[in-house]
């Protein structure tokens, strides 16, 4: 039977464990939960930074791949633009062009005339206006023929009227066309006078 010493002993070593628990778990995890709470903060800010960068990568990734496609299609339709860096040059691109396509489609070319040209949001507009004679199932090729050409043509104004009533199939159509010139090829903006030399120079 354990005497009243050994039973004092043991309850001052029991108290002792639960006093070195107690200040153990003050000194370690009291002390080591602000830690733990900027260890997670941290974690939490740098997943949410990765997070950030990931989807930012993923819209360069995009944008690049946006810009490439936009480039090549600049470059597609750079392709289709008259060839001539002034507009005189360009208008007799155009003209030629239409001459082909009508004597193609059995189509005669009666007149034309170049109108004045107009710079539209870095390109320049050639205008030319034609007056064609034939017969319907010609005109309508005659600009199917226009439409899929190499060269961008844009149909501006179109004008039907019959050559004569004994001949009711034969049309006259007069159609604006215009066709497109990078705006300052030359190496300045168009209509501008070349700047004069000093003499000497």
């Amino acid at each position: 039977m354990a005497t009243p010493q050994s039973r004092e002993r043991r309850l001052l070593g029991l108290a002792a464990v639960v006093a070195v628990a107690v200040l153990g778990y003050w000194v370690v995890v009291e002390r080591l939960m602000p830690w733990r709470v900027s260890v997670r903060e941290g974690i939490e800010s740098g997943e949410e930074r990765l997070f950030r960068h990931d989807r930012l990568l993923t819209r360069r990734e995009r944008l690049v791949v946006e810009e490439r496609e936009l480039r090549e299609e600049i470059a597609r339709r750079r392709q289709r633009l008259l060839p001539g860096d002034r507009a005189p040059l360009a208008a007799s691109e155009l003209q030629k062009l239409v001459k082909t396509t009508a004597q193609e489609t059995g189509v005669e070319v009666r007149s034309e005339r170049t109108l004045p040209t107009t710079e539209r949001g870095g390109y320049v507009e050639v205008p030319v206006e034609v007056t064609l004679s034939g017969p319907i199932r010609g005109i309508v090729s005659f600009l199917h023929r226009l439409e899929e050409a190499p060269l961008l043509v844009a149909i501006q104004d179109v004008k039907l009227r019959v050559v004569s009533v004994a001949q009711p199939r034969d049309i006259l159509a007069t159609l604006a066309l215009t066709g497109y010139i990078p705006a300052g090829a030359d190496g300045r903006a168009p209509g501008r006078p070349e700047a004069p030399r000093r003499p000497g120079a």
